[in-house]
């Protein structure tokens, strides 16, 4: 973990005000699959997507593969190597199972100001929207932490990945929660971490949408808080969900859908989890079939 004295980080009042307007990137998104899913990805997957061997992350604990759009984002398919209890022992992904478990931003911000407003950012809507989750803590974002992962090739990578925290009421403990996304900020270039085929079976060329299940009577605070941390205002869709207009790192727009439980098995999917990362729509070079092809994990049958 970077640590900084105090002295060296800003405080949100240090940073240029415009710079909170910045507008979030959707990076990547990650699921997480067993490993013997990992080394022979099943044809469905085959079929549909390129997949790109991404190498082994530097906790030894987890390797990866990536499936990347011409957008510049990336489904990360990653596992626990061997499926060991040993590597997912203290790992903040390690008590997860299989399926879309989390979402990755990135800005073009230094990461450790980027901290600082978001925190800032978080704070006031606190201040003004109750929190969703059933903890009911305080939410914040940590001091950024590096980390890194060593391709096939031996080239090694470096990043710093900013976490999103639930502090309880009582101050003595901290979990990750899943209704916000981390950030990703590249220490090493960007275009070392995310390589590979762009060109997809399927025609995929991006990222259109990342839905996201809650339960309805949450839909506005769960929208307004990842709104205040991606700069994006919640926008009413014609379902009754809620959208934030977000981008890709190579510019093409991107959605996040937040959408209320209506179906039995979708509101018993939210009464389990209280936030669930569904599923992934993406855009086409030709625009047609748009929602032909979605992803999800499990497959939807």
């Amino acid at each position: 973990m970077t640590q900084r004295s105090s002295s060296e980080i800003p405080t949100f009042h240090q940073i240029d005000m415009a710079a909170h307007e910045v507008p979030a990137a959707l990076d990547h998104v990650i699921v997480l699959l067993p490993h013997r899913e990992l080394r022979d990805p099943p044809k469905w997957l085959t079929d549909s997507f390129t997949i790109t061997n991404g190498g082994r992350h530097a906790d030894g604990k987890t390797e990866n593969k990536l499936i990347v759009f011409q957008d510049g984002s990336y489904i990360e398919l990653i596992a626990f190597i061997d499926d060991l209890p040993e590597n997912r022992s203290g790992h903040w992904w390690g008590t997860r199972p299989p399926g879309i478990i989390d979402w990755a931003f990135t800005t073009n911000l230094n990461y450790s100001t980027h901290q600082v407003i978001i925190s800032t950012l978080l704070a006031d809507i606190q201040s003004k929207i109750p929190n969703p989750s059933s903890r009911n803590g305080w939410l914040s974002y940590a001091t950024p932490q590096t980390g890194g992962r060593t391709r096939p090739d031996g080239t090694k990578l470096e990043w710093a990945v900013t976490f999103p925290t639930c502090t309880v009421i009582n101050g003595t403990e901290e979990i990750r929660p899943v209704n916000l996304p981390f950030f990703c900020h590249d220490i090493t270039t960007r275009e070392k971490r995310v390589e590979g085929t762009t060109n997809h079976p399927c025609g995929a060329t991006g990222i259109r949408e990342l839905r996201i299940l809650v339960d309805g009577s949450c839909l506005d605070a769960y929208s307004s808080y990842a709104g205040a941390v991606l700069t994006a205002e919640p926008e009413n869709t014609a379902d009754g969900g809620k959208k934030l207009a977000v981008g890709t790192p190579n510019g093409t727009g991107s959605s996040v859908i937040f959408m209320p439980a209506t179906t039995d098995a979708e509101k018993m999917q939210v009464n389990e989890h209280q936030f669930a990362l569904k599923e992934l729509v993406f855009n086409f070079k030709s625009g047609d079939g748009a929602d032909a092809i979605t992803f999800s994990y499990p497959p939807a049958q």
